[in-house]
């Protein structure tokens, strides 16, 4: 009786959030803003610890990730549904992935950069994001390594599930029957990613935002799966460690 309840419970929440748009509006709202508060509350906690407050911010993402894995779990869904889809074996079909993710990567490399650029004309001296809280990497080696680690799981898979599949789906969703609804779902998620990264300075938030427009782009026009989507943000985040590391 017991398991045959907590099914029903799930399949009238998952109903729910399928059917009712309010329901999934404050899905999203309690998954962001619960991970805000969290690193809002625990952060300080570490205050001159660099690595323990980037830790804090790791720990929030894979408790995002969490959460919208719950949300596919309510809905019986699976990650298949939010992009996440592995080809059959085929090397062609494999080297024509990396290829795709390093173009990808050339290209959001280059918003990344127009994002630095617009605002050095804005504000008139070299803009640059504030990376501070990544400064521990320089000169460990170890800690760069497991830091790679950490950042392809919460940041490279992590974002890419959590903002391009997930939050692009569930805006086009609340948009459904609204002209150029899927464009202003890519908008609307590049600036949340771009927010998201409000400890990186105006700039870095700029940059990101501009780098998701382009990932969210390539989302919806040429392929639904995040594998691409993933290597190229994985190739940018080895670029920007690496770039830390090496000062």
């Amino acid at each position: 009786m017991n398991r045959q309840f907590k099914n029903t419970l799930r399949d009238r929440l998952g109903n729910y959030l399928e059917s009712k748009k309010s329901a999934t509006l404050i899905e999203m709202v309690l998954i962001f803003g619960i991970v805000l508060l969290f690193i809002q509350v625990v952060t300080p906690f570490f205050q001159g610890n660099q690595m323990m407050q980037q830790g804090v911010v790791w720990l929030a993402n894979v408790i995002m990730i969490a959460l919208v894995c719950f949300g596919q779990w309510l809905r019986r869904s699976n990650f298949r549904d939010l992009g996440l889809v592995l080809p059959i074996w085929n090397w062609k079909i494999y080297l024509k992935i990396v290829l795709w993710s390093f173009l990808l990567f050339v290209i959001a490399l280059l918003s990344f950069i127009l994002g630095s650029v617009i605002m050095s004309i804005l504000t008139g001296t070299t803009a640059q994001p504030d990376v501070d809280n990544y400064l521990y990497l320089r000169e460990n080696p170890w800690v760069f390594l497991v830091s790679l680690l950490g950042v392809y799981l919460v940041s490279s898979f992590g974002e890419e599930l959590v903002y391009r599949g997930f939050l692009i789906q569930r805006i086009s969703w609340l948009l459904e029957g609204i002209k150029f609804g899927k464009t202003y779902s890519v908008l609307i998620s590049a600036v949340i990613f771009g927010l998201a990264h409000y400890t990186w300075g105006v700039t870095g938030m700029v940059q990101t935002g501009f780098m998701g427009l382009v990932l969210g782009t390539f989302h919806i026009r040429y392929t639904n799966s995040l594998i691409i989507l993933i290597l190229a943000h994985v190739y940018m985040d080895t670029l920007l460690l690496a770039s830390i590391y090496l000062g």
